[in-house]
């Protein structure tokens, strides 16, 4: 093979290198694990369990495409979980009308973090951690710092649970927002800009990108979506736990920037986060699956975590060696 073939083959290798390794973590813990793991039903677990991790994962996408962290999102999950399950079962609001109020409950929280970031220049990271403590204090003052349970409508519950063609429902959605998403930041203005401050938020300023306010656009779609993760998990739990925020927080940073890194430094992504949400959540099952210990998942995906940001270097340094 010619040098040129051979480094086609590298580059088309490393650019789905995380497809690649969400079916070989499968084959081979099918191999090891053939009556547990090889089954549709363990499939379907997979799928459906994660995908509220998928749908925050793709909530932290937008900020960090446009130079930004939003660390409330996982706080925001845990109110909006809360409020969804407080007003359905304690209050008996019908579900869509929770599930919106609450995405809106979301988009609120959205607006003070970009207000707070673009218009009065506070750090994003410091700012959305600040914001997300508040949320969680809303939310164990909602609650009483209890979880909460109760009786709730079969239609809302099917929601989360029912399956289209042997689809996990839950998987559709996500693969729904995913695909809107890609679409958006891809083939819109709109996305496009978001990349362009992202890339440099001066230079984007100086041909006229209105900055401030697509930042404030960002925080809110940030919000609305970690919302309506925190509506879905209430949909396939039936229950609501106010503490969940950390536990969902930094997974969904580990999916977002390992999903990034075959892409190159910085090009974080809808469709690489989603598959790095289940290659990650393959492989816990697996080990889970072999009797692992309860802590193995985070040391996976602190380790996962860790892996992309060395990667991402590498692929900085290789890029700077290359220009020269």
């Amino acid at each position: 093979m010619n040098p040129t073939a051979r480094s086609g083959l590298g580059k088309a290798l490393w650019a789905n290198s995380l497809f690649l390794m969400l079916i070989a973590v499968v084959a081979i813990f099918s191999i090891l694990l053939p009556q547990s793991y090889f089954s549709l039903a363990n499939a379907q677990m997979i799928t459906s369990t994660n995908a509220v991790l998928a749908l925050l994962a793709l909530a932290a996408v937008l900020p960090l495409i446009s130079g930004q962290f939003d660390m409330s999102i996982g706080f925001t999950l845990a109110l909006a979980q809360s409020l969804c399950a407080g007003l359905i079962i304690h209050h008996g609001v019908p579900p869509l009308a929770a599930g919106a109020a609450v995405v809106a409950a979301g988009m609120l929280i959205g607006l003070v973090n970009g207000l707070l970031v673009a218009r009065g220049g506070l750090n994003a990271f410091i700012t959305t951690l600040a914001t997300g403590i508040v949320v969680q204090g809303i939310a164990q003052l909602y609650t009483g710092g209890s979880s909460l349970f109760g009786q709730m409508p079969g239609f809302f519950l099917s929601l989360g649970r029912d399956r289209m063609l042997g689809v996990p429902l839950p998987l559709v959605y996500v693969m729904v927002v995913a695909a809107l998403m890609w679409a958006a930041l891809r083939y819109t203005d709109w996305g496009r800009r978001c990349h362009a401050i992202g890339g440099n938020a001066k230079a984007a300023r100086l041909i006229g990108i209105p900055v401030e306010r697509i930042t404030v656009q960002v925080f809110v779609a940030a919000g609305a979506l970690a919302a309506l993760a925190g509506v879905l998990s209430t949909s396939i739990l039936g229950s609501a736990n106010p503490n969940v925020g950390l536990n969902y927080l930094l997974p969904a940073f580990a999916a977002v920037f390992l999903g990034a890194a075959p892409a190159g430094p910085g090009r974080f992504n809808a469709w690489g986060t989603v598959i790095a949400v289940y290659a990650l959540a393959a492989g816990i099952s697996g080990l889970q699956q072999f009797g692992a210990a309860f802590y193995v998942e985070q040391f996976f995906n602190g380790g996962a975590l860790l892996l992309a940001v060395a990667l991402a270097r590498w692929m900085a340094v290789r890029a700077a060696a290359a220009t020269r």
